[in-house]
């Protein structure tokens, strides 16, 4: 036992490229980028430290710690500038999808109230002016369950 700790002591490239696969198989489990950067970072100073065998522990992990920053922050930039910025991606807020929906009106909106059919529902609705049972509308704008709806002009 003493033997293999004395050959990881005499090499520690192959703790950190180890350390950088454990760290990357852990990522394939579903960790959601967590251990992907710390996973290369080890790998890459298990690189170094086979490259430059002297450098010692401390120097090793110092490097693991910000080669790990700096992935992790530079994948943060890259997200904030690139990342998804669909509608759908905007989960739980069925209102932006409700928008602009083109629909008619189910039961006349009268003094501001009635409904409107969107797919196999229909939704409560109101408007600014009187809208008999057929008038084509579009949704402009969602309040919790009710929709404020217009007549699309033909």
């Amino acid at each position: 036992m003493t033997d293999i700790f004395s050959s990881l002591l005499a090499a520690p490239h192959w703790v950190f490229i180890s350390l950088g696969g454990v760290l990357l198989i852990v990522e394939l489990l579903g960790t959601g980028g967590y251990s992907l950067w710390s996973g290369i970072s080890a790998v890459l100073v298990g690189v170094i430290a086979w490259l430059f065998p002297a450098f010692s522990w401390i120097v090793l992990w110092i490097l693991f710690a910000v080669f790990t920053l700096i992935t992790a922050y530079v994948w943060w930039l890259w997200m904030k500038k690139h990342g998804d910025k669909s509608v759908k991606s905007q989960l739980n807020q069925p209102r932006n999808e409700l928008i602009g929906v083109k629909t008619v009106v189910v039961s006349a909106i009268i003094n501001g109230s009635g409904r409107v059919k969107i797919k196999d529902g229909s939704w409560s609705a109101t408007s600014s002016h009187d809208l008999s049972l057929g008038t084509k509308v579009i949704v402009t704008d969602v309040d919790g369950l009710i929709l404020t709806v217009e007549k699309i002009e033909q």
